[in-house]
């Protein structure tokens, strides 16, 4: 189970899966989506990834944002992974 996560300013704060929700749903209105349970969804598959990467329950935000690509991708939505990218290029 993720406990925790290392953000990029090297602080670790606890995990939470609505950050990931929230980022893969805020990706997809991007591209024109409004589907929450599919947001809901595909991050649920990103923790059960997440869990089997990082089993020491301590993750790592770029870690983290590599499977959500990965997930989005292989799951067909290709449009919101590349919004994900792009604000994950800014970040």
């Amino acid at each position: 189970m993720l406990k925790q996560i290392v953000k990029r300013d090297r602080t670790t704060v606890p995990f939470k899966k609505e950050k990931i929700v929230l980022a893969i749903f805020k990706a997809a209105t991007a591209v024109g989506g409004d589907d929450f349970t599919t947001s809901e969804e595909l991050a649920n598959q990103v923790v059960v990834l997440a869990e089997e990467r990082y089993p020491e329950g301590i993750a790592d935000v770029e870690g983290v944002q590599d499977i959500v690509e990965k997930v989005l991708i292989e799951a067909g939505h290709a449009k919101t992974a590349k919004a994900f990218i792009l604000y994950r290029e800014k970040r």
